[in-house]
């Protein structure tokens, strides 16, 4: 026991003992390192900690070379990645915008192979993938390099440049989230986003302690897959509980085009209502631009 040890020393043995995986242990030795007393009397100890630091390291990087191939991801419609440094909370906001329940702990690199989740806005669905952190040995370049969405989750705004030295897809759009705001003063967080505004960053500042801008960052991400979401009708009934999902720009025609093959054919009439219509059940021809959220009721021959 060392000589003159402090509490937190004796919190990070206590958390050290009831380790269950090697990250675990790797992290908290290294949290005993950090908070052993450092004086002559302790050095024997240090030493200790570093030999017992190193061994955890060997055989993690063991494990790692001898386990099993990392697991396939197969892209299912608009692919949307997380990526960021170590403990920047990617798995908790992941578990915030889909279905996904990943494992979530204090200390770095809990992730060590790409989580899946789901998200679903108003019906328009995508998949998020939580990534690796930069820096691990399983960060997964590959899905950078396909994915139509980079969502980078940062502590801070000065970790940006870092992190784009990670990211070499220039096809893929990019929205920078700087994460933990709830830990922030009210003028903190004023200046953070007048930092985010005033450099042009398609980002947010969110909490996934409190929710704050969670909501908001899901429609960003809806914005990003350049789509309409268009409901229908029958005549005489209410509109369909889930919307179609459209292309940008897309036409009646193509909205009757959807449902079934040749069904534009057999329209006779459709009505609007919805952003894009001047005043409630308008009628429309089948080259009429539909937007975001409008409702056609077809009426067929």
């Amino acid at each position: 026991m060392p000589i003159n040890a402090g509490p937190e020393y004796f919190a990070a043995q206590k958390k050290y003992l009831s380790a269950q995986t090697l990250q675990e242990k790797i992290f908290y030795t290294e949290e005993l390192i950090r908070t052993a007393p450092k004086h002559k009397g302790s050095e024997n100890l240090l030493k200790e900690l570093k030999t017992r630091l190193k061994k955890l390291k060997q055989q993690s990087k063991k494990s790692k070379k001898s386990g099993v191939a990392k697991k396939g991801i197969r892209k299912e419609g608009f692919q949307c990645a997380l990526i960021g440094p170590p403990n920047s909370g990617k798995s908790s906001l992941l578990a915030k915008l889909t279905n996904a329940k990943p494992e979530i702990q204090p200390y770095p690199f809990t992730t060590t192979e790409p989580e899946i989740g789901t998200l679903d806005y108003g019906g328009v669905k995508a998949q998020i993938i939580d990534l690796p952190s930069i820096g691990s040995e399983n960060f997964e370049s590959s899905i950078v390099h396909t994915a139509d969405c980079l969502l980078i989750v940062l502590e801070n705004i000065q970790q940006l440049e870092e992190a784009y030295s990670h990211i070499k897809n220039p096809k893929a759009s990019k929205i920078i989230t700087i994460n933990k705001t709830d830990l922030l003063s009210d003028n903190d967080l004023r200046k953070l986003n007048a930092t985010l505004k005033s450099k042009k960053i398609n980002g947010l500042a969110i909490s996934c302690t409190t929710n704050h801008n969670i909501e908001q960052l899901k429609e960003k991400i809806f914005r990003q897959m350049h789509v309409i979401r268009v409901y229908t009708k029958e005549p005489g009934k209410p509109k369909t509980s889930l919307p179609i999902t459209l292309p940008e720009n897309s036409t009646v025609k193509d909205a009757a085009e959807s449902i079934r093959k040749s069904f534009s054919h057999q329209i006779k009439e459709t009505r609007l209502t919805g952003p894009s219509s001047k005043f409630p059940n308008q009628r429309i021809g089948l080259t009429h631009k539909l937007k975001d959220l409008d409702t056609v009721e077809f009426h067929t021959k």
